[in-house]
């Protein structure tokens, strides 16, 4: 997963993740009232010069490049989740060069891998208040330098402690990542295309995951593991100073009483809109925003939400997901695919499958409803894992069997992405009035990041003492157990206005008869 959004100060956003099953859907903190809403619509507000001036010619030619401001940013924002989904994946590809270069004991291994979440939830907790505090233009200059910085130091050959101490920083920079980014995305698009470009972060992470696989692949000759993990410095910097040319967000700008700024960024965003009554309008939703205190969700209206919020993102990670990508050249290997070349290009494939996935769901979620494709993406994972289970259990590993690893393994990837995956944030912006939609957001990233931790740092244990078909079992239970939870607890939300979803959860998880 990788990602999430949290609780925090006035104006706060959660964030929208990608790699690791939280994937773009919802984005919380957006400016909601009605008024901001209407004045998208207001267009025709000329500049003051009589038609066909000189003044009124130059502002006519410069109008398309103003115009691209708000996609310019929120692409290049967008392009952190390549960083990210490179950084989360290409510890899967080095690991397999790691393992021989430095002798990894199961307990080393599971600490390289797990330590990045560690850094995550560090990062993700005060990422709320470094995007109030800086400003979410330099909060987004320290998420680039962080990857670049971290990224190059991490290619530094001098040993595990090391290594160990840069994939730390390296998490709280991706914590970071995850609330940051969506937030600049949405306050930079415009209406028309906000989802879409939140979308684009999702997409730039599973982007990100094959790149540092196909890397890995491409220098398995070489068993460079400093250039798979150092490679991603470069992207990082270009998006650095890509950045230095950008504003900050109107909607910063107003928090922070800097109303000319605002005026001046919102012009150039959109030169037709009238910049004053859209000022205006943030400043009123500013000031009318109630932002909820943590401990108001775990209050007795919102025990069944919360319990069913905290249950989910708990749901995506223990079963497996951001485990199997940190392992899956080193799985592939155990399931027959000896050659680390062919291990790492059969975690390839099945990350295009993930992305398949994600596109899938995209495509039916508003047509069939939540549900459908929930239920039916959690069934496929159990299969996968159970299929995996009975691979491991074989008296002889061959090729034959990673190609069973690799169906089975993308059945999983393909079904967790069409599911819950895809679906966790949606159903998470549902759950709570506005008021608390960060804060639930921040509980489900915690629980989320929790499972990460538990199920990275056990799964190579588990599988050195047990056997994989232990470890893979282990897996389809708790899958099992998901879909059971999902089948009794998820409602169908498709055509229910947010004020029918809260009043379901206020009246015990049942549509009232008006519904």
């Amino acid at each position: 997963m990788a990602g999430t959004r949290s609780a925090g100060g006035p104006g706060e956003h959660g964030p929208v993740t990608g790699a690791g099953g939280l994937g773009a859907g919802t984005t919380i903190g957006e400016e909601g009232s009605g008024a901001q809403r209407a004045v998208g619509a207001q267009r025709g507000v000329d500049p003051p010069s009589s038609p066909g001036g000189p003044e009124r010619q130059a502002f006519t030619a410069q109008a398309p490049e103003r115009r691209s401001l708000g996609t310019k940013v929120a692409v290049v924002a967008s392009a952190i989740g390549l960083i990210y989904g490179y950084d989360t994946g290409s510890i899967s590809g080095a690991l397999v060069f790691l393992e021989s270069d430095y002798h990894l004991t199961t307990l080393w291994t599971s600490v390289i891998t797990s330590i990045v979440v560690v850094g995550s939830l560090v990062g993700a907790a005060v990422g709320p208040r470094v995007a109030n505090e800086l400003g979410r233009r330099r909060a987004m200059l320290a998420v680039a330098f962080g990857f670049m910085a971290f990224a190059g130091l991490s290619a530094l050959p001098l040993g595990l402690w090391w290594l160990t101490a840069v994939r730390l920083l390296l998490g709280v920079t991706v914590g970071l990542a995850t609330v940051v980014a969506p937030v600049f995305i949405s306050e930079f698009a415009s209406e028309e295309n906000r989802g879409r470009l939140g979308t684009a972060f999702q997409f730039f992470t599973c982007a990100g995951v094959i790149i540092s696989l196909l890397t890995a692949w491409a220098l398995s000759g070489t068993e460079s593991w400093e250039a798979v993990l150092g490679l991603a410095a470069a992207p990082a910097g270009v998006v650095f100073l890509a950045l230095l040319r950008f504003p900050d967000s109107p909607r910063w700008y107003a928090m922070r009483g800097m109303r000319e700024r605002a005026l001046e960024t919102l012009r150039r965003l959109d030169p037709d809109a009238d910049a004053t009554t859209r000022l205006t309008a943030i400043e009123a939703d500013l000031a009318e925003s109630e932002h909820g205190r943590f401990r108001e969700i775990f209050a007795k209206r919102y025990a069944r939400p919360t319990f069913f919020v905290i249950a989910f993102g708990f749901a995506v990670q223990i079963t497996g997901n951001n485990t199997i990508l940190y392992f899956s050249p080193t799985i592939f290997a155990k399931a027959g695919f000896g050659d680390g070349a062919d291990s790492i290009l059969a975690s390839t494939l099945v990350q295009v499958v993930a992305a398949v996935g994600v596109v899938l769901s995209m495509a039916v979620v508003d047509r069939w409803g939540r549900r459908p494709p929930l239920i039916v993406g959690t069934a496929a994972m159990v299969v996968g894992h159970t299929v995996m289970a009975f691979v491991f259990a074989q008296d002889r590993i061959s090729t034959g069997t990673g190609y069973v690893a690799t169906a089975a393994i993308g059945l999983f990837y393909l079904g967790f992405y069409f599911g819950i995956g895809s679906l966790i944030w949606v159903y998470t912006g549902e759950a709570f009035p506005a008021r608390l939609r960060s804060v639930g957001a921040g509980a489900l990233l915690l629980s989320d990041f929790a499972a990460n931790l538990i199920a990275t740092f056990a799964f190579p244990n588990v599988l050195a003492a047990f056997g994989g078909s232990t470890a893979f079992g282990a897996f389809a239970l708790l899958s099992a157990l998901a879909l059971v939870f999902l089948y009794r607890m998820a409602p169908e939300t498709k055509g229910r206005s947010l004020e029918e979803i809260r009043g379901y959860w206020d009246n015990k998880a049942t549509w009232s008869s008006a519904g």
